[in-house]
């Protein structure tokens, strides 16, 4: 089973279905799990946004975008001049503005600032028979800048994002147009700049690896795009660069531990896959967001604040785009996406952070890292092939707990390497494949072995008891059967009214056919609601509901046994082939207990369901034909069930007891009960208690129900027992002779 179960979950994990499991769920709850944490204080974002526009006297709606270039020009000479490393525009600039003068003022502060990226726009529809579980591209035609925005930009490259409900990943290194870097890989590449010329050396020393075609140093630089193409080549051409490389880091002294990580930054970026998933920080503008209008309109702020600002953005990553401060300004915007940290209101983050996030996670070194196939699939055989082997040795009980606590565990163990490596483990099959199939295939198991020694148990005393008996008792087979079992139980009790005299009539052969066809009709409900025929002896049948501890389904279970017996019987004596049998049914709950009779060897043993509560129940029985009803069920059996009718009458001292027991009618299914019905009950409550409490006018309410319902027999008995004495010798305990 360990076996089967492993392959499963692999198998599982193996289909796109899996997978996107694991990335829709799995990755949600790992990032909920963790929360939200710091981002490197690196990366700062200027946002677009509507407070920005209202301050700066620019159109809010319906033409909330473009704003005038000349804003743009000018905030950049203010961040250039703040001493920004790198300055990234997430806006596009493919057409000319309204104002050919402002399209060269921002060009010319571009040129000036000597760090602006742009974004590029894309364009053309992906393949429509995409793998599901690649990403899948939004565009595929590059669109650059205006020529002279685009001249003036350190770089312009794109950024695609994966055509999916929910943004988890983007393209570092995009397909289909050369595998051009995308926004974050440049931004890295540019605010790495400085450390050039130590990487450019390392490289150098590694042997066999040919540094022909890059630069020299940093002052050789003059097209960005063409340097991260030509590192990439050389790094996916020979996959052991980055070990080399990280070994002379390693045994090289002269840097400082801050270069040595920007040099294993570099490292990495250039030798991982040409995706990677996202590591959010948290909910929208976790990433610290300042507006546009706090940079370009200083003179609006306090002075210290505005100096504060300035200050921050000295030597960091600032990336400038739309970003709404309210969904419904995302709403207007609408470069906004839909993430694991999407907000209940429906809040997204906005394109330029997500930018942002994925620069800030290179820099890092703390992309998400989903934990590596062939690591995963032997993680998934090894724990089903333990679960399997671990299971079927516990009881259904251990069982339960078990998995509880294992797949705790598993949640914590995942929860821990993703909040502290970024690593993301297989979440979603391991806890619902995994461990509810281990639990499913131990059930399946032990229930085989279970039917097993039933089938010897039966075999065994099949012929010295009667097998109704046998199977009643080898239901439990798990608990000690040579030891006498205490148990709680319902017992139901029926009686065929006038039987004798029906007996005495018919052919013996006839009377056998009749209470076999009898006895086939009633047997079934019993059944039907998990109950087991214990006894039939002459007209009587006894059946049992048994469980270990106190419980209301069982009560149930014997409650719709009775209302289905004299729905059954009432149909087998609508055959007018055959004589009526008029039925009479008790039903009484409590503890009761499973025995072994017998002396000698084991082949001499019976066991038998014995106790005061069979015997009670016959009791209760026969109290329907002094009562003139067909159902009567205790107190105890109806307690804290409200799913059916009842009606109290009262207490009663039976035949051969010591103690009374509250007896009610069981009428039927509360939700199906006639209107009649529900005021015979009424009607019928209000005298009992005008009984109880010996007040006269309990005779005009019984005579009053008699008018209403002549033929109700617990109406004729009250009323009887009032007529016939004064109110102080009404009893609230009524005894019952054996023979009433």
């Amino acid at each position: 089973m360990g076996i089967i179960v492993g392959l499963l979950g692999i198998l599982v994990y193996l289909t796109p279905q899996g997978w996107l499991l694991e990335e829709e769920y799995g990755l949600y709850w790992l990032f909920h799990l963790r929360g939200a944490t710091t981002p490197p204080g690196e990366v700062i974002v200027i946002a677009a946004d509507r407070p920005s526009a209202i301050q700066m006297d620019l159109p809010v709606s319906p033409r909330f975008w473009p704003w005038p270039r000349d804003y743009h020009a000018r905030l950049i000479q203010h961040l250039a001049q703040a001493g920004a490393e790198i300055i990234v525009l997430d806006l596009i600039f493919d057409s000319p503005g309204s104002v050919p003068e402002h399209d060269q003022q921002l060009a010319e502060a571009i040129a000036k600032a000597g760090n602006v990226i742009l974004v590029e726009r894309l364009s053309a529809a992906p393949p429509e028979n995409a793998d599901a579980i690649q990403l899948q591209i939004i565009q595929q035609k590059r669109i650059p800048p205006l020529p002279e925005i685009s001249t003036a930009a350190l770089s312009h490259v794109p950024f695609p994002l994966p055509r999916m409900p929910r943004i988890n990943a983007y393209w570092a290194f995009k397909p289909g147009i050369g595998d051009s870097p995308t926004m974050p890989i440049a931004a890295l590449q540019a605010f790495t700049l400085w450390a050039y010329d130590d990487f450019i050396t390392l490289l150098r020393e590694i042997e066999n690896f040919d540094t022909a075609g890059l630069p020299t140093n940093q002052e050789e630089i003059t097209d960005l795009e063409s340097l991260i193409l030509n590192l990439r080549e050389k790094f996916v051409k020979h996959p052991g660069i980055k070990q080399q490389l990280l070994s002379e880091l390693r045994k090289n002294n002269r840097f400082d531990d801050h270069t040595k990580h920007f040099i294993q930054v570099l490292a990495n970026l250039y030798s991982n896959q040409p995706y990677h998933y996202l590591n959010f920080y948290g909910p929208p503008r976790t990433i610290r967001t300042i507006p546009y209008h706090q940079i370009l309109l200083p003179a609006d702020t306090d002075a210290n604040a505005s100096q504060s600002l300035l200050e921050a953005i000295k030597g960091k990553a600032v990336f400038v785009g739309l970003s709404a401060a309210t969904q419904s300004e995302q709403d207007i915007v609408r470069d906004s996406y839909h993430t694991v940290f999407t907000e209940p209101e429906g809040r997204q983050i906005d394109g330029v952070e997500i930018a942002a996030t994925a620069f800030a996670n290179l820099l890092e070194n703390k992309s998400v890292s989903p934990f590596p196939n062939a690591g995963s699939l032997v993680l998934l055989f090894i724990m089903g092939l333990t679960l399997g082997f671990i299971f079927p040795m516990l009881s259904n009980r251990k069982l339960t707990i078990i998995s509880i606590i294992l797949a705790t565990a598993y949640l914590g163990s995942a929860w821990f390497v993703f909040s502290r490596a970024s690593i993301w483990v297989p979440l979603i099959t391991p806890l619902f494949i995994l461990i509810p199939g281990a639990v499913f295939g131990s059930v399946l198991l032990n229930f085989l072995e279970t039917r097993k020694d039933r089938n010897q148990l039966l075999e065994l005393f099949g012929q010295f008891t009667p097998g109704r008996v046998v199977g009643d008792l080898t239901r439990h087979i798990d608990t000690y059967l040579h030891k006498n079992q205490l148990v709680f139980g319902a017992c139901l009790f029926t009686d065929v009214q006038g039987y004798a005299a029906l007996a005495e009539k018919m052919d013996p052969l006839q009377l056998k056919l009749l209470m076999d066809d009898y006895f086939h009709a009633l047997s079934k409900p019993v059944k039907q609601n998990n109950g087991v025929v214990s006894e039939i002896i002459g007209d009587a049948m006894l059946a049992i509901w048994e469980v270990t501890s106190a419980s209301k389904k069982l009560r149930e279970q014997a409650c719709e046994s009775g209302l289905a017996i004299i729905d059954c019987v009432d149909r087998f004596n609508r055959d007018s082939t055959h004589p009526a049998l008029p039925t009479r049914i008790g039903i009484h709950f409590g503890e009761l207990l499973v025995s072994r009779f017998g002396s000698g060897s084991i082949n001499n043993y019976i066991y038998r369901v014995v106790g005061d509560l069979v015997n009670t129940t016959s009791r209760i029985e026969n109290a329907n034909k002094p009562l003139g009803t067909n159902l009567l069920v205790t107190h105890e059996v109806i307690e804290g069930i409200d799913r059916f009718l009842t009606r109290p009458l009262g207490s009663f001292l039976l035949a051969g007891r010591s103690s009374p027991v509250y007896l009610f009618e069981l009428i039927t299914h509360r939700q199906t009960a006639t209107d009649k019905q529900r005021l015979l009950c009424e009607m019928s409550a209000d005298a009992l208690q005008a009984y109880q409490q010996q007040q006269l006018t309990a005779i005009e309410k019984l005579k009053k129900i008699s008018k209403i319902f002549p033929n109700d027999g617990p109406t004729k008995f009250y009323l009887n027992i009032c007529l016939h004495s004064p109110p102080d010798q009404w009893s609230s305990v009524i005894k019952l002779a054996k023979n009433n």
